[in-house]
């Protein structure tokens, strides 16, 4: 049973046995997890929301599993982790150098991939720092980017000072003066603060559906996230 905001794996295996086990053992650890069966079907998965880490056959029906590694590492900062019944050190070695942050050789413990995948992504957090996750959208707090798959939501400065305002304040309220301040750049009590909630309103229209969910009025007082932000 994956957690509530827990970390979305896609497994990319062909063996439908092994994909299933697979994906049970991560679910287990709590894990989200997104099966596919082949590249193809992993990139429809990657274009339609965001992903925090693949778990990766080479074996691939009509797709070079090698191949396929080096396009999801140069075009995405993914976790990659790499499990395949190819033992030979070369294979190794040129999946690590093409950018994958594991490798195990079936047949392979699932403790141990849990385990793997939890570490990769502490790496990778650790890296990327600035990152932040909120429903399936991912926010970059210094590139000022928010985006879910290849889908991009276009803010005003306005609109991610505010975001980024929310987020920090890690799912308490936040005032309608304070929203206003960092929107417009000026002191509280500053400007009308009825614009904020038309900014929020755009706000939540741009993150589509799940940004009714994401952002909470608080009568009376102001905005906060429904739930804290969670590093990416």
């Amino acid at each position: 049973m994956s957690h509530p905001g827990s970390h979305r794996i896609v497994v990319v295996e062909d063996e439908t046995f092994t994909r299933r086990a697979i994906a049970l053992a991560l679910r287990e650890a709590g894990f989200e997890v997104v099966e596919a069966a082949d590249a193809f079907a992993c990139r429809a998965v990657l274009k339609h929301g965001s992903a925090d880490a693949v778990v990766l056959d080479l074996g691939l029906p009509g797709r070079n599993g090698m191949d396929f590694a080096a396009e999801l590492r140069t075009q995405s900062d993914l976790g990659l982790v790499i499990v395949s019944r190819r033992d030979a050190p070369e294979t190794r070695i040129q999946a690590l150098d093409l950018g994958a942050d594991d490798y195990l050789v079936k047949p392979v413990h699932y403790g141990e991939l849990a385990a793997r995948v939890r570490s990769v992504l502490r790496r990778r957090r650790a890296l990327r720092g600035d990152l932040r996750r909120l429903g399936r959208w991912r926010v970059d707090l210094q590139r000022r980017t928010v985006t879910a798959g290849e889908e991009t939501a276009l803010l005003t400065r306005g609109e991610f000072e505010v975001l980024s305002r929310l987020i920090e304040a890690n799912g308490k309220i936040v005032g309608r003066e304070d929203l206003m301040a960092v929107a417009s750049r000026r002191p509280p009590g500053g400007g009308d603060i009825r614009s904020v909630d038309a900014l929020v309103s755009r706000l939540r229209r741009k993150l589509g559906a799940v940004g009714e969910e994401l952002i909470a009025t608080a009568p009376g007082f102001g905005y906060r996230l429904v739930g804290p932000a969670l590093e990416a």
